[in-house]
């Protein structure tokens, strides 16, 4: 889930602060299946639409549950957004 707050609208730039909280996983066979088995997280982040650039942000996220085999997937992390996504 995302929530977006238009901070500026204008045609020249566009600015959006936002939140957001996030759970998902992935299982080898329909009988692994639990879906209260979850990797969850929360974040907030900056997007900036730029006509000559496009869309370009930063997000803080922290995972709150650790994931086997990668040890550094739990915890604060940044990330950078650069272009449109699907």
């Amino acid at each position: 889930m995302e929530l977006r707050y238009p901070v500026i609208l204008k045609p020249s730039s566009t600015i959006y602060v936002l939140g957001f909280l996030e759970a998902g996983n992935a299982w080898n066979n329909f009988s692994d299946y639990n879906p209260f088995k979850l990797h969850r997280s929360a974040g907030a982040g900056v997007r900036i639409f730029l006509p000559m650039f496009g869309l370009m942000g930063i997000d803080w996220g922290y995972g709150f549950d650790k994931v086997p085999n990668q040890s550094d997937a739990a915890g604060s992390q940044f990330h950078f957004v650069i272009g449109q996504q699907f």
